[in-house]
């Protein structure tokens, strides 16, 4: 039987109900359009590759909110060692994997956009699509051999901590194994996440360099010359502003995802921690909702449904 929630609690687990019903629709719907294109035409673009594989591994991310949930209700239950863990270890897996992904979107935004002299950034234009496939793999690759690497250690300190509880009551025991998994994961967290967080950062201030540097010098030919007026002005002043506000939303993502762990002695308030969690919860949700704005074959379909679920619901309150 469940102790009565707070009124805070109650308004967090709401905010979590309509951030988790955002994320699955806009994410499995960018999956599921996708993979229908992908079985049509059995081909699918190096961009439709990255954004398939990070919606879904957003989808997958947004099914670890019912964990907290059930967290909040069930707390003797789902805060116990043998739950914790395995929560932990799936969410460590997902949370690592969509970082890495939206990591190499970064990348391929950096590589297919930015106009760099370098001969690096030449030979990677003409072997991007080659590539793609294996920054995908990698990337998993990478976030298994982390999740694994904390998995191992993790459960051989519980078996430790387990087997030297002679002098210890139980239930203080059992506060100290959660709080030293807590900071263990919290531990493992920022170094699996500080590489692709690194290439993130570098690749995306690279872009911004380039595209501001572009737009700069569109705005001087069209000073130097009234007449001209360079029709790409306007898409690339809203890629700089797609990819400033990727920047942005990916770190605060970063950071509150971090410290919603809620083991650090100095941020270990339950409302803090609540407050990070609801953060965290936003970017999968509204990043994908940027990409279905910035894609045009997204936004038409979306439109078309959008226009289709209109006329239904009129026809059926008519």
């Amino acid at each position: 039987m469940t102790k009565s929630l707070a009124p805070a609690v109650i308004f967090h687990l709401i905010i979590l109900a309509i951030e988790f019903s955002a994320g699955v629709v806009t994410n499995g719907y960018i999956v599921a359009l996708n993979c229908i294109d992908w079985g049509k035409s059995r081909t699918q673009t190096s961009y439709n590759k990255i954004i398939t594989s990070l919606a879904f591994s957003r989808f997958c991310l947004q099914f670890l909110v019912i964990g907290n949930v059930l967290s909040k209700v069930y707390p003797n239950i789902f805060d116990r060692f043998e739950t914790l863990q395995p929560r932990l270890v799936i969410w460590m897996f997902i949370n690592q994997v969509s970082l890495c992904f939206a990591s190499c979107l970064s990348v391929f935004y950096c590589v297919k956009i930015a106009t760099f002299n370098q001969s690096l950034f030449s030979w990677l234009k003409l072997r991007l699509s080659k590539l793609v496939p294996w920054l995908l793999l990698g990337s998993m690759l990478y976030c298994l051999v982390t999740t694994v690497a904390f998995t191992l250690f993790s459960y051989s300190y519980w078996v430790f901590s387990h087997n030297s509880t002679d002098c210890v009551s139980t239930n203080g025991t059992i506060s100290d194994n959660k709080d030293n998994l807590l900071e263990f994961t919290f531990l493992i967290h920022n170094i699996g996440s500080i590489f692709p967080l690194i290439v993130f950062i570098v690749s995306s201030v690279l872009l911004i360099i380039s595209l501001w540097r572009h737009i700069r010098k569109m705005n001087l030919n069209s000073d130097f010359n009234p007449s001209f007026r360079n029709p790409s002005t306007d898409a690339h002043v809203h890629a700089l502003k797609s990819v400033v506000s990727f920047f942005i939303i990916y770190n605060i993502y970063y950071v509150a995802s971090t410290f919603s762990i809620g083991n650090l002695s100095y941020f270990n308030d339950e409302l803090k921690i609540m407050v990070c969690t609801s953060i965290a919860a936003v970017y999968p949700s509204v990043h994908s909702i940027i990409l279905i704005l910035g894609n045009p074959k997204l936004k038409l379909a979306s439109t078309k449904i959008l226009h289709s679920a209109n006329s239904c619901f009129g026809e059926v309150t008519s």
